[in-house]
């Protein structure tokens, strides 16, 4: 269907050759891929069934020959989809950054590679903030492939407070007690409708780019990890809302990267301890700040002891890929126009 050329509407409709209303191009979608496998098709399929999707933006932090070879095929027949691939991996944060700074929409959505999106996805994401004029960043409700709702959907703030009632289960001697409350929120009553919450997962989280620029994007030094948990922090310090859209169900597949467990283990404690000494230092005395970074380290050395012999050749075989990738450079390859 043609459109006439005129700007979006404030409602985010444009008006059909036909006098009829349809739903105007108005976000960019970025993704970052590192050696996804097949469900990145499909998370593919699914963007750009979106009748707002102005743009997908794939990131390629790591891919084998034939999925780079792919993508660039399916690049070349949509304009839509733009390539950026930085020759070696950046880690999720920074991959973000560097899409939305290629964006060229109103909106940026963070979708991850693993998630899959029904037709008619993004349209009640962009009621949220249509209808809620202090929402700054709205996620949706991820869910396993049965249907069951995932934990990390909808979270309380971590604190260091928190994260030692985490480990140590303290609410089951106080249950109901708001200062034992868990960190995920999926024990309490169902969500079917936008609320209001402390923080969403960034496998899916839209926001607006003018807000996303404004309070500096994700921090680069999140590699893997926290970096969804420091966002939404931020966005409330700035006096923004972060939303949890109830009613919009996404596909969330979880663990599709061919990575080894213990690398992840590994940038999630990093990630961990930095996101602690970062937002609570000025809050908490220093030592239980320091007593906490060594429970993690502890539970990560106690981790890494039982995994190292099942995991050293795939270490092996990261390394191995990502010299391969260095040697090559790095290289910038965006396929497609951005359409303002």
């Amino acid at each position: 269907m043609d459109f006439v050329k005129r700007a979006c509407w404030p409602d985010g409709l444009v008006e059909t050759q036909e006098g009829r209303l349809a739903a105007c191009p108005m976000v960019s979608a970025i993704t970052v891929t590192y050696y996804t496998g097949p469900v990145l098709w499909a998370c593919i399929d699914g963007l750009l069934a979106q009748p707002e999707l102005g743009e997908l933006i794939i990131v390629i932090n790591g891919a084998d020959p034939q999925t780079r070879s792919s993508l660039a095929d399916r690049a070349s027949a949509d304009h839509r989809i733009r390539l950026i691939d930085p020759g070696r991996n950046l880690g999720f944060a920074p991959g973000c950054n560097l899409g939305a700074a290629a964006a060229a929409y109103n909106y940026v959505a963070f979708v991850n590679p693993d998630c899959t999106l029904a037709r008619g996805t993004f349209a009640p994401i962009l009621d949220v903030f249509a209808q809620q004029s202090n929402a700054w960043l709205v996620g949706g409700r991820l869910q396993h492939p049965d249907g069951r709702e995932q934990r990390e959907g909808r979270r309380e703030f971590l604190t260091p407070w928190r994260a030692f009632v985490e480990m140590t289960r303290l609410d089951l001697f106080f249950p109901g007690h708001p200062h034992f409350r868990r960190f995920d929120m999926l024990a309490k009553s169902l969500m079917l409708k936008a609320t209001i919450v402390p923080v969403v997962s960034g496998a899916f989280m839209m926001m607006r780019r003018d807000y996303y620029e404004r309070i500096g994007g994700m921090d680069d030094n999140f590699f893997l990890h926290c970096d969804d948990l420091d966002l939404c922090l931020r966005v409330h310090l700035h006096r923004g809302e972060v939303w949890y859209a109830g009613n919009v169900p996404i596909t969330h597949h979880r663990s599709t990267s061919d990575v080894p467990r213990l690398f992840v283990e590994w940038h999630k404690t990093r990630s961990s301890s930095y996101y602690f000494k970062k937002h609570f230092r000025s809050t908490y005395p220093w030592w239980t700040l320091s007593a906490l970074s060594g429970v993690l380290w502890a539970r990560f050395f106690l981790i890494a002891a039982r995994l190292l012999p099942s995991d050293m050749e795939k270490l092996s075989d990261m390394r191995a890929r990502e010299s391969h990738e260095g040697l090559n450079g790095p290289v910038e390859a965006r396929l497609g126009s951005p359409r303002a």
